[in-house]
This record gives structure tokens, C-alpha cells and sequence, in this order.
């Protein structure tokens, strides 16, 4: 009985120290912009970060010790925890490339920018690890609930201020559009995983008082996704609606409020304008056209290397990069060199699968890609039976992932996707109450 008062004291102890640190870090964007207004020195946001990187680590090797002490059927266990296998088999491929890429200093800590080298990888892995183990839906409600609630809060500073002088002044902020992230495109990831949340728990919700805050967020966060003019984004949360409309169609529910958001999301497409220009209108017809210039593509013509917003450029000389090392790739943030020799000036490709293929060749592609899949296909088999915390987390990680093959990701955003991701393999985690059965 001891132990057992014991475990769930622990238990409770690491979901409350989990949701602590995820409290901080997901208000990180608001104190950001309070601190635009010299009410705050300094945020120290990645120090807090590998704070919970590492918290989130130690929390994981722990799990994973008690789980193989306490069981006998270490096959069954390690099917249950293949996919965590799979990333850290990842990891260790990375550490190697890493290990041999040309610039080792860019590889391991980034640069003053991205801060994207290895050992934020190391970080993400530890959000996921943190949110895999939170074991109360109560504090995984709370972190969506609060997650809204910020972006939200951020649309309102930044639609007060855009326009108001003595605001602008008193924020001390230029790209006030972008709210504190460094350009459109990082807030756009942004607004992709805050838009499918809030969409999905307006869907699911059953109290009506809640269903109607998360209405209001989802109309000002669809407001600001289409303002935000990243095309990608766009079509990412698009996407990821339609197949939520035929996923509650098909399965018989929510279909009505389902119905509703995507007419919403229609209606606000249509109507929401910038210099007269109907937004969604314009992307579209630019996306056309670049689809034409790329059918049409002659060999001496390089006018279709234009086409994305000259992503197209970016990808074909990105797979000739990645075909020079196709094994152990050229480690972290090592890129702008490479492109360098191809008079480009950009240190990323905008695609997920040339980033993984270039930065850790295809052995590290196929780790990483097959570690996300499997969490998305045992996924697939609990959405009938979950609840709308682990629906608003499935779907949001989907459209994160189309959004990711038209970016980049960057060190205070990728977290936030790995927080949901952990709250899907959640679901499916060996848990102390199943493992005393085994």
C-alpha cells in the first residue's frame, strides 16, 4: 500500500513540476513583448529552456528504468516504447553527424540566430519527454487552455498597437506585426498550431461557456493566420480542417459544428483583405502560377526556380547537397556553406525532408521520419475512443507537419510542436498502473 502511496505522490510531484515549467515557458511570448516595453530586462528564455530539456531527460531515463525493473515482458515493453527507441536511435545518428560536420561549433550550439544546433535537438527531446509523461488530462486541458489563451492575448497587443503611435512608442517594437517572433513565417508555425487547437476544442467542447471562448479564438486566430500572409501555414490548417470535416462525417460526430468551422474559415478566406487585395485570392493565384512555370519548365529556363517564393531554388539545389553526402549528412545548421558554393544566401531549404536528409543523411531521415509516423498511426487507432485534448493535439501536429514542408523550424517554436507530439504518444505510454499487470 506504501508503494503504491508512493508512486502516485511521485507521479503527482512530476506532473505538477512539468506543468510549472510548460506554464512559464508557453507565457514566454507575452513576457516577451512586456519586455519590449522595458518593464522586464531580461527573459533568459533558452537557459529556461534547457532547464526543462533537461528535467524532461531525467524524467524520461527514469520512467524508462522503472519500466524494465517492473516487468518481465521486456518484448512488450519495447514494442510499447519503439517509437521513443526510434528517436533516440535518431539522436545518436545526429550526435555522429554532428560529430564530422565542418563546422562542429554551428553542429552542437547553432548560431547567434537559430540556436538550432544539437543540443536543442537534445532540448526537444526533452519537452517531449515531459509532456509524454504528464499522466492528468486536467493539466494537459490547462496547457491548451493557456496556450490559446497567450496567442490570443498576443493578437490583441499586436492589433491595439499596429496602428496606434503612443502604443508603438510605449512597446519600443518595429515588426509589431509578428508580435515578438522574427518574421512572419516563424509566427505563422505559430498560429498553425494555436488555429487547429482552438478550431478543435470549439468542434469538441461540450460545456457551451467554453465552446464559446474557444469560438472567439478561433475567429481571431484565423483572422490573424490569413493576415499573416504564409501561404504555407494557410494551406496547412486548410488542409488539416477538410480532413477533420471528413473524419467527424465519417464517424458521425461533431458534425455540425465541424460544418461550421469550415464555413467560418471559408467566409473569413473570402472577405479578409490587405491593399485591397483579397489575400487568400492572391496566394492562390501566385501558387498557380508557379505550378504553371514548374509544368512548363524548360531547361535553359530559371525563372521556375522562383516559384515559392524562390523555394523551388532552395529544394533542387538542397537535394543535389544532400545527394554529395546522402549517409551522415553535414550536422546541424551547417548549410549556409553549402549553399554558399551555389551563390545562395540562405542557411535552410524551407522543407522538413531536405532538412532531416541534409543535416543527418537518409539513415537520420528514416530514424526521425519513422519515429513520427508510428506515433501518428498507433494515433490513428485511439481517436475514436479520446477525448478533445488528444483530438486537438493529433490534428495540430498534422498540420504543423504540411506546414513544415514549406519552412523552417526554429528554436521557440519547434517546442510547442513537440509538447503536442508528446501528448499523442501519451495515450499509448506504458503506464504504472498497466505495467503492474504485465
Amino acid at each position: 500500500m506504501k508503494t503504491k502511496e508512493i508512486k502516485f505522490e511521485y507521479t503527482k510531484i512530476r506532473d505538477v513540476v512539468i506543468a510549472s515549467l510548460f506554464t512559464i515557458f508557453l507565457t514566454i511570448p507575452l513576457l516577451k513583448m512586456i519586455k519590449c516595453t522595458s518593464l522586464i530586462t531580461s527573459i533568459y528564455e533558452y537557459k529556461f529552456m534547457e532547464i526543462t530539456g533537461i528535467i524532461g531527460i531525467y524524467f524520461l531515463v527514469f520512467e524508462i528504468y522503472k519500466i524494465f525493473k517492473n516487468n518481465k515482458d521486456k518484448k512488450k515493453i519495447i514494442k510499447e516504447l519503439l517509437p521513443i527507441i526510434i528517436l533516440i536511435a535518431y539522436l545518436i545518428w545526429t550526435l555522429i553527424s554532428c560529430i564530422f560536420a565542418s563546422n562542429r561549433q554551428n553542429a552542437f550550439y547553432g548560431t547567434s540566430n537559430r540556436k538550432d544546433g544539437y543540443i536543442t535537438y537534445l532540448i526537444y527531446g526533452g519537452f517531449f519527454a515531459s509532456a509524454f509523461l504528464i499522466s492528468s488530462d486536467k493539466i494537459k486541458k490547462y496547457l491548451l487552455n493557456l496556450f490559446i489563451t497567450i496567442a490570443v492575448l498576443n493578437i490583441v497587443i499586436i492589433n491595439m498597437t499596429i496602428n496606434n503611435i503612443q502604443l508603438l512608442n510605449f512597446f519600443n517594437y518595429k515588426g509589431m506585426q509578428n508580435g515578438i517572433f522574427d518574421n512572419s513565417n516563424h509566427y505563422g508555425y505559430y498560429l498553425v498550431l494555436a488555429t487547429m487547437v482552438s478550431g478543435i476544442l470549439f468542434i469538441t467542447e461540450k460545456n457551451k461557456i467554453l465552446k464559446t471562448l474557444y469560438a472567439i479564438a478561433y475567429l481571431a486566430l484565423v483572422y490573424n493566420l490569413i493576415l499573416n500572409n504564409t501561404f504555407g501555414c494557410y494551406i496547412a490548417v486548410s488542409a488539416t480542417i477538410i480532413i477533420f470535416v471528413i473524419y467527424c462525417i465519417y464517424n458521425k460526430k461533431y458534425r455540425v459544428f465541424s460544418i461550421i468551422s469550415i464555413l467560418i474559415f471559408i467566409i473569413m478566406s473570402c472577405t479578409i483583405q490587405a491593399d485591397g487585395k483579397n489575400i487568400v485570392l492572391k496566394n492562390s493565384n501566385e501558387l498557380l502560377n508557379d505550378t504553371n512555370s514548374l509544368i512548363n519548365n524548360k531547361t535553359q529556363d530559371t525563372n521556375w526556380e522562383k516559384a515559392g517564393s524562390g523555394r523551388a531554388k532552395l529544394w533542387k539545389y538542397g537535394i543535389i547537397i544532400f545527394l554529395e553526402k546522402p549517409i551522415l549528412g553535414y550536422g546541424a545548421e551547417n548549410l549556409e556553406a553549402e549553399y554558399a558554393r551555389y551563390n545562395i544566401e540562405q542557411d535552410r531549404p524551407h522543407n522538413l525532408i531536405i532538412q532531416l536528409a541534409t543535416t543527418s543523411g537518409l539513415p537520420g531521415l528514416i530514424l526521425y521520419l519513422s519515429g513520427i509516423i508510428l506515433i501518428l498511426i498507433r494515433g490513428v487507432k485511439k481517436l475514436k475512443e479520446s477525448n478533445n485534448i488528444y483530438l486537438a493535439a493529433y490534428f495540430a501536429v498534422i498540420a504543423y507537419l504540411i506546414s513544415a514542408m514549406f519552412g523552417n523550424s526554429m528554436y521557440y517554436t519547434s517546442p510547442y510542436f513537440f509538447i503536442l507530439l508528446g501528448f499523442i504518444f501519451n495515450k499509448d505510454k506504458t503506464r504504472e498502473n498497466k505495467t503492474e499487470k504485465l
